[in-house]
């Protein structure tokens, strides 16, 4: 699916392939050092092959992820992806490279997700980050019809979030 953000850019959202090993190794690298703490909770700055191999050879059943990849010049601008830990319920993340953030990609990627995550009998995401990252807080707080727990310890908020069912979430895309 194609959207454009706010700032113009044209953005191909897809699912995740295994050929997206290099492309997800340089996006990791153009992050800056804070938005890479705030997804990681620690400084990352490269993968392991394994590491690479279990974020780009999923499932898309238990394991779901996608892409948000520049239209123009097909470089990554975002990740998001859930990794069923229950039967119901998902762990969350998501990282928006820094020039792209607060132009409604990461709602966008949730909302995508949560279509394909519901399709597969999850109805709940929870997201574990920094306390004081505002933006992933509040793309929590704001996502959800229902915040089953929202706890804040050591510095690090876990929030688990209801989202509505299938029938009232909009058509995956293509």
């Amino acid at each position: 699916m194609l959207l454009t953000l706010p700032i113009g850019t044209t953005v191909l959202v897809r699912p995740i392939e295994p050929e997206d090993k290099p492309l997800l190794s340089l996006g990791l690298k153009t992050l800056s050092p804070e938005t890479a703490m705030r997804r990681f909770l620690t400084l990352k700055t490269s993968f392991s092959a394994a590491e690479l191999r279990y974020l780009t050879e999923v499932d898309q059943v238990d394991h779901i992820a996608l892409v948000a990849v520049d239209a123009d010049h097909g470089f990554l601008i975002g990740v998001a992806r859930c990794v069923r830990v229950a039967p119901d319920t998902a762990e969350l993340a998501i990282v928006i490279g820094d020039p792209w953030q607060r132009q409604g990609l990461g709602r966008a990627l949730v909302d995508e997700l949560a279509v394909r995550a519901s399709a597969q009998g999850i109805t709940r995401f929870s997201g574990t980050m920094m306390a004081t990252n505002r933006g992933a807080v509040r793309l929590m707080r704001g996502f959800g019809t229902h915040i089953d727990r929202d706890l804040i310890e050591s510095g690090v908020r876990e929030i688990v979030v209801q989202f509505a069912s299938s029938a009232q979430l909009v058509a995956p895309m293509h």
